[in-house]
């Protein structure tokens, strides 16, 4: 036998022993394979790791459903627990952080997306005919035939110099800061009209009915020449549609144009999509002007606080992305006349607390909540040094939080209801709580988010009747 056959041959006796070796790995990555999955499949119906809330999206998860005969017999018992499994898989913040860090890893350019960025509807050039504000004994209303004036907003923009830019689905980064992205929804916006037109008609002879509908920075300090190539709806626009829309019997408390003009100051978090408190304080100006009085001085009554280190829900739900670190300083402006607070929570139970708590000590993510308390179903503030019987009720999401202190020098009674949880404690509608707390004001504070958001609408109608 030559070299060559002996060769060949050896070569031809080994093929089999690699085919086995590599038999062999395969096996073993099989098994570790479903070795995984059976630990995930575990650890899921673990109850106790399953998540209430999520940090991330700021918001509560999905309850498991209460068992019944009704749900049982109609399937939806079933499809409640597939949601309520869905909604809070064990861990699920680590891995919708893990997966947005990966995308970013993987992208070849300076933009990465992240899930869909929604194409909102055309802007109509002219506003839903209001209701006149006559109407019958049925309560009917005739729309109006006058067509609004047309309205013009042009302001001076500084030129800025392109940053670079990230997109993140419903979320843009450009430098260091975050903006969320607005979708006009023109069945939504003609729905919030008719709740506010609603509550105007309803409270005629009662109170006056004040609306102030909040732009996001998107529209405000987002520079012009990141904002003309964003697929976002034109806020302005979609504020004159909805202010258009509504009856002359409602005032209007547009901010839009201070809020511009005051752009290159610290308006908005760059962290978070709320405003800062000076935002508020500008908003607040142009409602005291809708009123016809005057502002509270900023500097004089009220005492200002600082606590940095506040992390919001851009940054949690970018992944915590490293451009957005630097965090923000929530800045708070606690009234000269009283820092005290009534709060009725969401279990009914009382609690006394601060218009401005001291929120230093607590986690990044939670610092804005140093405003009212948070988000509460209802609250009272008693102004020990206004004994006139003024009151004001405001109705309102978590723009509002920021800006209610800035009402205590005004009013002897402030009401905060917040409308999203205001059924879980009363079952009193919008009327019966102004006739119950005489009330002659009621403002209506909403971020143009809110209006697109057909939930939050319907809870604002319902709360309205």
């Amino acid at each position: 036998m030559n070299k060559q056959t002996s060769y060949v041959r050896e070569q031809s006796e080994n093929r089999p022993m690699r085919r086995k070796h590599a038999g062999g790995y395969r096996s073993i990555q099989i098994g570790v394979f479903f070795g995984a999955l059976m630990i995930l499949a575990v650890i899921s119906w673990i109850i106790p790791l399953h998540p209430t809330t999520s940090e991330a999206e700021k918001r509560d998860l999905a309850k498991f459903p209460a068992f019944s005969l009704q749900a049982l017999t109609t399937g939806d018992y079933f499809d409640d627990i597939n949601t309520w499994f869905a909604d809070t898989f064990p861990f699920r913040d680590v891995y919708v952080s893990m997966n947005t860090q990966l995308k970013s890893m993987l992208s070849f350019s300076n933009t990465t997306v992240h899930g869909n960025v929604e194409q909102g509807d055309d802007i109509p050039d002219q506003p839903a005919a209001p209701p006149e504000e006559s109407s019958d004994q049925e309560g009917e209303t005739t729309p109006s035939t006058e067509e609004p004036d047309e309205q013009e907003h042009e302001i001076e923009e500084p030129d800025m110099t392109d940053v670079p830019v990230e997109s993140l689905g419903a979320i843009l980064i450009a430098g260091d800061t975050a903006y969320e992205y607005y979708n006009f929804s023109q069945k939504t916006a003609d729905s919030y009209a008719a709740a506010i037109n609603r509550a105007a008609s309803l409270l005629a002879g009662k109170a006056t009915v004040y609306d102030m509908i909040v732009p996001t920075s998107m529209d405000i300090t987002l520079p012009a020449s990141v904002r003309q190539n964003v697929n976002s709806s034109d806020q302005r626009k979609a504020m004159d549609y909805m202010y258009g829309s509504m009856s002359d019997s409602v005032k209007k408390v547009d901010v839009y144009d201070n809020l511009r003009n005051h752009r290159d100051e610290y308006i908005f978090f760059k962290t978070d999509h709320h405003w800062t408190a000076l935002g508020a304080y500008y908003a607040y100006e142009d409602y005291c002007e809708a009123k016809g009085i005057t502002p509270a001085d900023l500097d004089t009554e009220f005492k200002k606080v600082e606590y940095p280190g506040f992390l919001g829900s851009f940054y949690s739900e970018s992944g915590k992305k490293p451009a957005l670190a630097g965090g923000d300083t929530v800045v708070a402006y606690v009234p000269n006349d009283t820092n005290s607070i009534a709060i009725t929570q969401n279990d009914g139970s009382l609690l006394n607390w601060m218009v401005v708590s001291d929120v230093s000590t607590w986690n990044s993510s939670s610092k804005y909540s140093c405003f009212i308390g948070g988000d509460n179903p209802w609250s009272v503030i008693d102004n020990p040094n206004v004994n006139d019987g003024t009151a004001c009720i405001v109705v309102k999401e978590s723009f509002g939080n920021a800006f209610v202190p800035f009402l205590v020098p005004n009013y002897d009674k402030i009401y905060v209801v917040d409308y999203r949880y205001i059924s879980k404690v009363k079952s009193e509608k919008l009327t019966a709580l102004v006739d119950s707390t005489g009330a002659k004001d009621v403002l209506f504070l909403n971020n143009i988010s809110a209006t697109r958001n057909e939930s939050l609408v319907n809870a604002i109608a319902s709360f309205v009747g």
